[in-house]
């Protein structure tokens, strides 16, 4: 039996115990984890307590409640991707730093853009040119997520020069000194138009999260606007808030 400490709030110690048994496989993907009463039985606590932490774990990902069954550990299928926007600078960075491993896929470059809509974002003038591409985000070889990045054409005359498959937005903005400082993302959910959700293999009616990035650099000028959809049973957002 684990050894609860007395510092630590009793939810918390559960919750990291249960997930280091997930982590090393004690409870194996799709195994049927002990019940509240079970678990608060076995460590002397509340059920209150032992929802807490099980919650807690729901919302990570890492487990689901089915009705009438239990509570299981999600399975490699089913996994989820936390995402998280604390220090990570997009949504291929959020993942690798938690350990998963993505592909791009380049879909193709947007071009003869005319959009105000696009303009405004990027803080350009009405003549000023916009130039874009499409991106599939893949894990083990299937996609989870598509990306349509604009920039500014006058900061970036090359754009549709580079081979985004292989060579990272932010990497290719960096070497032309636009090195990326700040951004602000926005989530909503929303349907796909039809080519998007063959694209991201979901029925058109299927839902998705729908992230929305402005990024600045060094000079607070605005170097990106790119709406990222990450399928719904495929992401989790995390926000994190600073009250100052």
């Amino acid at each position: 039996m684990n050894k609860l400490a007395y510092k630590t709030p009793l939810y918390e110690q559960i919750e990291h115990i249960l997930y280091e048994k997930i982590q090393t496989q004690e409870y194996l993907p799709g195994q049927k984890i002990p019940s509240e009463r079970e678990l608060a039985e076995h460590y002397k606590i509340s059920r209150t307590t032992t929802k807490h932490a099980i919650n807690s774990l729901v919302e990570q990902g890492l487990l689901t409640r089915k009705l009438g069954k239990g509570t299981f550990v999600v399975s490699g299928i089913d996994q989820r991707f936390n995402i998280s926007f604390q220090n990570s600078r997009s949504l291929t960075n959020s993942l690798s730093s938690s350990g998963i491993s993505i592909a791009n896929k380049q879909i193709k470059f947007f071009t003869s853009i005319d959009s105000a809509f696009l303009r405004q974002k990027l803080c350009l003038a009405n003549d000023e040119p916009v130039f874009g591409v499409q991106r599939l985000k893949l894990h083990c070889g299937k996609p989870f997520a598509l990306e349509n990045s604009f920039v500014p054409g006058a900061l970036f005359t090359d754009f549709y020069q580079i081979d985004f498959n292989n060579i990272g937005l932010y990497d290719y903005m960096e070497s032309k000194g636009h090195n990326l400082e700040n951004y602000q993302v926005y989530q909503q959910i929303e349907t796909l138009m039809p080519e998007e959700a063959k694209l991201l293999n979901v029925a058109e009616d299927s839902y998705v999260i729908k992230s929305c990035y402005s990024s600045a650099d060094q000079n607070q000028q605005i170097i990106e606007y790119t709406e990222s959809y990450v399928k719904a049973n495929k992401g989790i957002i995390q926000y994190h808030l600073n009250f100052k």
